[in-house]
């Protein structure tokens, strides 16, 4: 595959084989390159990289900010495109004349999972180097190495910040934001900056494909890197077969052919990571909550890649690793632009409720096994001083694929749904996800069901900040009143769906889950928002 030989043009233009404009990108490294993988770069060189990256080559970069971290580092973007855009309008319209997708690639959201943020700018150096594929004529490609900006400066021992990543042996961040947060699990409450910058650059950008990059932690396999797709039961269907079963298998068929590298599902063997040892009959991946980037975004009717370089493999191999695997994703992209087009555009159907099969969400889920087993590749494995530990014995291990979720709890979609306006809260974190919301301006009688509330139990440990609340409820049809200053929130819109699916007070990573309506959740109580059965006149 052409991108494979970008490190090589690079070398080439450093000797003076090519115009001035490669010879100044050529010059630019990131700090993994210069200190040969033994280090990672701080926001502040991060940054400069950027900005070099952006001045180098002006003809088809912007560099632009995605907003500013808790502590006010700026979240910096690099895009690329032939010719430059600097602004969603100007995306938007390229997309219009000839097609192009938008693509949104980010990096460090968990700042001690550094391989993304060394391999992103070198990508996006190579790309202007050398596009044998004319990607830049085809996508806008939108890249944020440092999305954690404040725990990447965090710096400590891996040892500490990361036990058990093979590298940079001079250390890297934390995972968590300067907020104490995890970002990957923000999605849905939208606490932190950070995440509030990212879901506006959706809602702005509107990028067809998002790639958010990580490094492993947990079990002992024989891949350098692994990923996951849509998974949220609630969202489209066909968004999350098109990922898994077309784009999938094509980018893990170019991986093995021009690169020379397994890539596989993400997962882990079954057992707590606690467990000593595990087993090794399943392979269990995350739930399929929204509060994770790739199922928000899946969610939200755009394709979502999750990669995960293989912590146990060095730290030069998993940034080559990584970069390999997003240069195929963006190749994928430019070839496949009109299958991808239509799929998110299906998608879209499916969050306003006109696709078969949408008029019902599903708000709690659980892992299945897939149909057949699959061979994953690990390692023989065995105890020392009380720790499980691989050894250099390959073994293959037949395990059920627990990559699939059913619903085991539905309820049927309503035309919108009535929010009170004292629910200050829930109303703007409803506008920062870019939910369309209309405000009555006289009273309305409407056909409406109200829950009442059975039962709601708190979880009895933190978690994120938060005690996760799982609640019951049983609704009732009946005429309800809604008074001047109702917030309608019609189904009937692209994110009808996710408005959905926040709103319902069973949904198992909703806003009732997160806290945002504990006041209102004693057993017989009358849950505040309303599910409107029928349009509004």
């Amino acid at each position: 595959m052409k991108y494979a030989f970008f490190a090589l043009v690079s070398c080439m233009i450093l000797t003076g084989s090519a115009h001035a404009e490669g010879g100044a990108l050529a010059s630019i490294r990131t700090i993994a390159e210069t200190s040969e993988y033994a280090a990672t770069a701080s926001h502040a060189e991060v940054v400069r990289t950027v900005d070099a990256i952006a001045a180098a080559a002006p003809g088809r970069t912007r560099r632009a900010s995605m907003g500013t971290s808790v502590e006010g580092r700026d979240l910096p973007l690099l895009i690329l495109s032939d010719p430059p855009v600097a602004t969603p309008a100007e995306a938007h319209a390229l997309a219009q004349r000839d097609g192009r997708l938008v693509c949104f690639l980010f990096g460090n959201i968990h700042a001690g999972e550094v391989d993304g943020k060394e391999a992103l700018p070198m990508l996006a150096r190579d790309l202007l180097i050398s596009d044998p594929g004319n990607l830049l004529q085809k996508l806008v490609i939108i890249i944020a190495p440092i999305y954690n900006a404040d725990g990447n400066d965090r710096f400590g021992a891996i040892d500490i910040n990361r036990p058990g990543q093979n590298g940079p042996s001079a250390g890297a961040g934390q995972r968590h934001n300067a907020m104490d947060l995890d970002l990957n699990r923000d999605y849905i409450k939208l606490e932190a900056p950070e995440t509030r910058a990212m879901v506006k650059l959706f809602n702005e950008w509107d990028p067809a494909i998002v790639v958010d990059c990580h490094t492993t932690n947990g079990s002992y396999h024989r891949y350098p890197l692994t990923f996951a797709g849509p998974k949220v039961v609630a969202g489209d269907p066909n968004l999350i077969d098109f990922t898994r079963d077309m784009l999938f298998p094509a980018i893990t068929d170019a991986m093995k052919r021009d690169h020379a590298t397994d890539i596989f599902i993400y997962g882990d063997f079954e057992g707590l990571r606690t467990d000593n040892p595990r087993g090794h009959t399943k392979w269990e991946t995350f739930p399929a909550h929204a509060r994770y980037s790739t199922g928000y975004v899946g969610l939200r009717g755009r394709v979502s890649i999750l990669s995960e370089a293989y912590s146990y493999a060095t730290f030069e191999e998993r940034v080559w690793a990584t970069y390999h695997f997003c240069a195929e994703i963006l190749e994928y992209a430019a070839d496949h632009r009109d299958a991808i087009r239509s799929a998110v555009r299906a998608a879209d159907d499916w969050g306003r409720g006109t696709a078969p099969g949408s008029d019902v969400i599903a708000l709690r889920t659980e892992p299945t096994a897939g149909a057949t087993k699959v061979t994953v590749k690990g390692w023989a494995e065995e105890q020392r001083n009380g720790r499980t530990i691989a050894t250099q014995q390959p073994v293959d291990y037949e395990c059920d694929l627990m990559n699939f979720f059913r619903a085991t709890h539905t309820v049927t979609r309503p035309a919108a749904y009535a929010v009170p306006a004292e629910l200050a809260n829930v109303i703007e974190n409803l506008r920062l996800h870019g939910v369309q919301l209309t405000t009555l301006d006289h009273a309305v009688t409407a056909d409406a069901e109200t829950y009442t509330i059975d039962s709601a139990k708190a979880a009895t440990r933190l978690f994120q900040g938060h005690a996760i609340i799982t609640a019951e409820a049983t609704p009732a049809r009946g005429a309800v009143q809604l008074p001047v200053g109702t917030v309608i929130v019609s189904t009937d819109q692209p994110l009808g769906m996710l408005a959905a699916y926040m709103l319902e007070p069973e949904c198992e990573d909703g806003l009732v889950a997160w806290n945002f309506l504990d006041d209102h959740l004693k057993p017989g109580a009358t849950y505040p928002i309303r599910r409107i059965m029928r349009t509004l006149p």
